[in-house]
């Protein structure tokens, strides 16, 4: 096995600690984004360019306005943008709109930008987000993230099934960076052994490793660390051979990209 280099280990504890973050940096970009209603008649948008007018940028988009930007869609541009990668140099604002077709929304009191799209009839969002602080150059990263706030509501719904923003899901993630040329970074994995509840006699129930949700991978120094999740964490029905697929179907929750060595 490959020894670490402490500058790889910089750069992914940086990655890792934004991604763990990342639930909050987004409520804090969907909230900025619904808190007005734009007033006046939306203009149609370019079939090319998501574009956006001072108004539009309070409130998040949806497909009826943006009908190509899908939440597949947009995963395969973000793919398409950590492809044009080099170096985390080239990880800009200017970057992310020119490959990914995109006009981000700035929000200088974060050092971020973001684009934010709402899935109708659903309590879906998927954004786009670059956080850029210059104190902190090698946090610097771009993320694909996929958060629920069923009825418009601050929190996060961790357990939301991910049915209707799994078009792509985990294993073709992984499958396109593989074809990148990307290799996954296993000995990254982090693990957790959480003391386990006590049985109704009083002895100490059987005490399991589990695997944190995150998987790593790298081509030169660009990092990639993809966050995952089972399409359903809960069924009504779980005796049914769907529930189980369910379970078992493994998606994306984000994806993020930043520096290595």
């Amino acid at each position: 096995m490959s020894t670490e280099s402490p500058s790889r280990r910089k750069a992914t504890s940086a990655i890792t600690s934004v991604i763990r973050h990342m639930p909050a940096l987004l409520l804090s970009a969907a909230t900025l984004a619904c808190a007005h209603t734009p007033s006046g008649t939306t203009t149609s948008p370019s079939k090319d360019t998501a574009t956006m007018s001072a108004t539009d940028t309070s409130r998040p988009h949806t497909l009826i306005e943006y009908p190509e930007l899908t939440p597949e869609e947009l995963g395969k541009r973000f793919l398409k943008l950590i492809d044009s990668l080099k170096s985390s140099e080239e990880l800009t604002t200017e970057r992310i709109q020119d490959v990914m077709r995109l006009n981000l929304t700035k929000t200088p009191e974060t050092h971020s930008a973001f684009f934010n799209m709402h899935l109708p009839d659903s309590g879906w969002y998927y954004n786009v987000l670059y956080y850029d602080n210059p104190r902190s150059p090698s946090r610097k990263n771009a993320s694909y993230n996929f958060i629920n706030r069923p009825n418009e509501q601050s929190h996060h719904d961790l357990a939301a099934d991910m049915a209707p923003v799994c078009g792509m899901d985990f294993n073709a993630y992984v499958t396109e960076l593989k074809e990148m040329g990307f290799v996954e970074r296993e000995e990254l994995a982090e693990y957790d052994s959480p003391m386990p509840p006590t049985n109704a006699d009083g002895t100490m129930g059987e005490r399991r490793v589990f695997r944190r949700p995150g998987y790593f991978f790298s081509r030169g120094n660009i990092s990639v660390m993809i966050r995952e999740r089972s399409e359903a964490l809960l069924s009504e029905h779980p005796e049914t051979e769907s529930a189980d697929r369910k379970m078992n179907h493994i998606c994306v929750e984000s994806i993020s990209v930043g520096g290595g060595d």
